[in-house]
């Protein structure tokens, strides 16, 4: 070796992360796992808070006996929800035969003298029924003269079931059978029936 020629340089020596360096790494790690984990929760629970901001839910119910104490047999339609329901199809039968209107309900279950029977009634296929809404489905007072019908009706209402699907405006859907307790959620609404109740 000469005098102007330098030593050749030491070989790099192996360094070794230190404990803390590998300690904070897995440290930014964990933190990085539990802020998408919060994240994903947050988004779920805001999810859950919209769909229960507009929660539907249809009540069928019926009377023979209005606000006043007067008598009149009704079947109402109640959303007791939070949110407006769009009714898919609704499907009113009297002794599990399907009704197409209150005419054919009335004919069926009342025999002669019915036609002395003066029925109201408002239609729910494809209504939307706000929060807080009360669709009076059929409203049908004593008559002057014989009672015979009107009794065999007040009697019969019993007999009277309804099948309705509805669907929030997030279309999450219900299918509500008046011989439940509480209406069934669906994926989505099922085929509608044959017939339909028309009002």
């Amino acid at each position: 070796m000469t005098e102007n020629e330098l030593p050749p340089p030491a070989p790099a020596a192996r360094r070794d992360l230190p404990l803390f360096e590998i300690v904070m790494g897995a440290a930014v790690l964990l933190i990085s796992l539990v802020s998408l984990f919060v994240a994903v929760s947050a988004n779920r629970t805001q999810e859950r808070m919209l769909a229960a901001s507009v929660w539907p839910s249809l009540t069928f119910a019926t009377g023979n006996v209005d606000a006043d104490g007067a008598r009149q047999v009704s079947f109402d339609l109640l959303n007791r929800g939070i949110g407006p329901a769009r009714v898919r199809w609704a499907e009113l039968r009297y002794r599990d035969t399907p009704m197409h209107d209150a005419r054919e309900l009335l004919a069926a279950c009342c025999g002669p003298g019915n036609e002395g029977l003066n029925a109201t009634n408002s239609g729910v296929q494809g209504r939307v029924v706000g929060a807080g809404e009360w669709i009076k489905m059929l409203r049908v007072p004593p008559p002057d003269g014989d009672r015979t019908a009107y009794d065999v009706l007040s009697r019969e209402r019993m007999h009277v079931r309804l099948r309705l699907c509805y669907c929030s405006v997030l279309d999450q859907c219900w299918l509500l059978d008046s011989t439940r307790d509480d209406p069934e959620p669906v994926q989505r609404c099922p085929a509608p029936p044959a017939v339909l109740w028309n009002g």
